[in-house]
C-alpha cells in the first residue's frame, strides 16, 4: 500500500477518529510513525510465520528492482 492509497482510504473516516493496531497477544495499542525512511526487500519471504518482506538491514542489494523506501506504522 502507498501513502496516496492510506490517505484515500483514511478520508472515509472522521478525522477525529482513533487509529489503533492489534496488540502483541491481544487488545489494541496506538499507532506511531518511524519518520525515516527505510529499504526493505519486496516479497523476499516465502515463510509464513514471518512478514512477507525482509527487515532492512538484511537487503543485500540496494539496487535490486525490489528495494523499496515505506514508511513504517508501528505501535507505540
Amino acid at each position: 500500500m502507498t501513502v496516496s492509497e492510506l490517505i484515500e482510504q483514511l478520508k472515509s473516516y472522521p478525522g477525529n477518529m482513533r487509529v489503533l493496531t492489534l496488540g502483541y497477544e491481544g487488545g489494541y495499542d496506538d499507532i506511531g510513525l518511524k519518520t525515516k525512511d527505510i529499504v526493505f526487500d519486496v516479497n523476499s519471504k516465502d515463510t509464513w510465520y514471518y512478514g512477507s518482506h525482509d527487515e532492512p538491514g538484511m537487503v543485500k542489494n540496494l539496487g535490486n528492482e525490489n528495494a523499496w523506501q515505506c514508511v513504517v506504522v508501528v505501535r507505540v
